[in-house]
């Protein structure tokens, strides 16, 4: 991957994170009714947080790569900031999504306070980024990202079967 792409994943990143700020607005101080329009909603928003854990799986996966210890921290940061964006969103959409997400667990820990501890793991380690193993993070990224797939298809299935 040359570093025009690593770059236009990290502009992808930030438009994600713009996404997930304007999504928790609109839970957050918005009144909805739970119907299954809404469970809809909530189930895309989740497939959409799916899709950003996969462009943090590629940033991690070429981080690397590149040279500019500048490109390396602005991918941490944004990869942390997406995921505690992301911890912020999860337990939102979970009260009207079809998907128990708090249940959820990952290496025996809770998803959310697995998300969390990377995402805090992550913003304490852009100080020393030529020295993180970004291939355990990865590995954990991934294994998130398959967690919620599960579910998410899960809670599909279970949304179908309502609607």
């Amino acid at each position: 991957m040359d570093t025009n792409t690593f770059y236009l994943l990290l502009a992808k990143l930030e438009e994600e994170i713009s996404f997930q700020r304007k999504v928790i607005n609109t839970f957050l101080f918005a009144r909805h009714s739970i119907n299954p329009e809404v469970s809809m909603r909530s189930v895309e928003i989740l497939k959409r947080l799916i899709q950003t854990f996969r462009i943090i799986n590629l940033i991690l996966d070429q981080i690397d790569t590149v040279s500019e210890r500048y490109a390396k921290e602005q991918a941490l940061l944004l990869t942390s900031e997406s995921m505690s964006l992301t911890s912020l969103l999860l337990p939102t959409v979970e009260t009207f999504s079809p998907i128990f997400l708090e249940s959820i667990s990952l290496y025996e820990e809770p998803l959310l306070e697995r998300i969390e501890s990377v995402a805090e793991f992550v913003e304490n380690s852009i100080q020393d980024c030529d020295n993180l193993a970004v291939d355990e993070i990865a590995e954990v990224v991934e294994d998130i990202t398959r967690t919620l797939e599960y579910h998410v298809t899960v809670g599909e299935r279970i949304l179908g079967k309502i609607v």
